[in-house]
């Protein structure tokens, strides 16, 4: 009897950490997080280390879409945080929920922070420069306060980009899956007013006087218009901005 209690015993212990190393494999990075952030916490560290864990949980159907600005991945970049500047910083951008993300000096790629965002002003990665700004200081109401990508030109003239994803579920017969689709929002503020602008007339309607010009541009940039809007948008601001310039002289 006692003999099978052994056997018992042993058999019931095996599977416990069988039970054990499976959960922990198939949560590894998640738990290299959280080990990391553990170990951190209380030590003298810097006050831009200490957000929270940054944690994706959706899988993907493919290396071709992704919740981030550009990629999985952290890049160079600088950041404005507690009033402090941070230069060749390992960053990464989450689009989808406006997050800023840390890889801390000394710690595994795998390891992301979210930045607390009431202290960060302004960033820049990619060579963009982005900055946070608050629905408050704007009447618009269908401006939220977030992280705008900002360009600015003379004449107090600015295009603020908003980088979004939506997400989208897919159900496959291996499982559920995510994909991104990436969904961007343009604001001009001309003359400390804001415009939300999403097609031509839009540009129309805050330049009136640059209709001909407006026009003339979009006749000769149909290509990049269609293969790159964001950088369209930008080159169409310079040639306003350009233009307005000229009247004033």
């Amino acid at each position: 009897m006692k003999n099978y209690q052994k056997k018992y015993i042993i058999l019931f212990l095996f599977g416990f950490y069988v039970n054990i190393y499976t959960s922990e494999a198939q949560t590894s990075q998640e738990k290299t997080i959280y080990n990391w952030y553990d170990n951190s916490v209380g030590k003298e560290n810097l006050d831009i280390n200490n957000g929270v864990p940054h944690i994706n949980p959706y899988k993907t159907i493919d290396s071709n879409t992704n919740m981030y600005l550009v990629e999985d991945e952290f890049s160079k970049g600088s950041v404005v945080y507690d009033g402090q500047i941070y230069h060749n910083t390992n960053l990464k951008y989450d689009i989808y929920r406006d997050e800023i993300i840390l890889n801390p000096e000394g710690a595994s790629e795998v390891i992301g922070i979210n930045l607390t965002k009431r202290k960060v002003t302004s960033f820049s990665i990619y060579n963009k420069n982005f900055i946070k700004i608050e629905k408050e200081q704007y009447t618009l109401p269908e401006f939220s306060t977030g992280y705008y990508e900002i360009n600015e030109y003379k004449d107090n003239l600015f295009l603020y980009i908003k980088h979004q994803k939506n997400i989208q579920k897919k159900i496959k017969e291996d499982g559920i899956f995510y994909q991104y689709k990436e969904h961007n929002s343009y604001y001009i503020d001309y003359q400390k007013k804001l415009y939300p602008i999403s097609n031509k007339s839009d540009v129309i309607k805050i330049f009136p006087e640059q209709k001909k010009q407006i026009n003339e541009f979009y006749v000769m940039n149909k290509v990049i218009k269609k293969a790159d809007f964001d950088q369209f948008t930008k080159n169409l601001m310079t040639y306003i901005s350009n233009s307005l310039s000229n009247q004033t002289k």
